[in-house]
């Protein structure tokens, strides 16, 4: 780890720390309440023809500051209007400005499948998720130990909580793989230096076995990265701070959809 995502994970533990600790019976519990559960999320990005987005909420960035001022449910009317697959929600508190809560009220809100985005190092966080009606939940192959990531994954699956796996090089790919993720998101962002380059996903996603759903993550603007991408075969896309600086975010999600182009302004 690097600088940035070593003053993540200390915040993280200490807040750990200070947070909710689970029992043996509110594991249990936990467990019962989604044991009826039905993730459709990953057959929704497996069989589409058309290009899947995820649209994220984050307010925001370490690299571009505050994102959304004042209420951030404006955004999620748009993201469904704009017909996204699936809302994403960052929930770190010190750097992206996100809650739990934050979740929660998302969740009362939309019936859209729900990706967490935190930085998960606790098994603690992921019977959190569970609880709060996460679909699906990050966890970053480079914050955590090959053991770890395949425990993390074992236990996403049993809860049907899809594990999203987020990659950035090489190694990361194999040890996805080697926990069995069944989705891999490529994140073109490196974390260490905040560095973009879809060029990560092209090399990346041919390391990748077509039985695991690829979505690329992190510097898609436009329709013709969405083509580009497309032409490697990579189907999915995590975008957020293209869709949150849109003056139409519906609009915007339609034209990179493959709609009219939104004239900016």
């Amino acid at each position: 780890m690097e600088g940035f995502l070593e003053k993540i994970v200390v915040g993280k533990k200490k807040r750990l720390l200070e947070g909710k600790q689970y029992s043996s019976r509110e594991v249990v519990d936990v467990f019962s309440e989604r044991e009826k559960k039905k993730n459709t999320l990953l057959s929704s990005l497996r069989n589409s023809p058309e290009p899947n987005i995820i649209a994220e909420i984050k307010k925001a960035s370490p690299s571009r500051g505050v994102l959304i001022e004042g209420s951030f449910l404006p955004f999620l009317e748009e993201y469904e209007e704009g017909e996204a697959v699936a809302i994403s929600v960052v929930t770190e508190e010190d750097y992206f400005q996100g809650s739990l809560e934050m979740f929660r009220e998302v969740r009362k809100i939309t019936p859209l499948p729900l990706l967490r985005k935190d930085f998960v190092i606790e098994e603690t966080q992921i019977y959190e998720s569970a609880q709060n009606g996460a679909d699906a939940l990050l966890l970053i192959a480079g914050l955590l130990s090959r053991e770890r990531l395949q425990r993390f994954v074992y236990l996403c699956t049993l809860l049907h909580l899809l594990p999203w796996v987020e990659v950035h090089d090489e190694e990361d790919v194999e040890k996805a793989l080697q926990a069995h993720a069944p989705l891999i998101g490529i994140n073109n962002r490196n974390l260490a230096t905040f560095q973009v380059s879809l060029q990560v996903s092209e090399r990346l996603c041919r390391k990748i076995p077509p039985s695991v759903i690829v979505v690329a993550e992190s510097g898609i603007k436009s329709r013709n990265d969405i083509k580009r991408l497309m032409d490697k075969g990579i189907n999915n896309f995590l975008i957020g701070e293209t869709l949150i600086t849109s003056c139409h975010p519906a609009e915007k999600l339609r034209e990179l959809r493959g709609g009219v182009e939104v004239a900016p302004g």
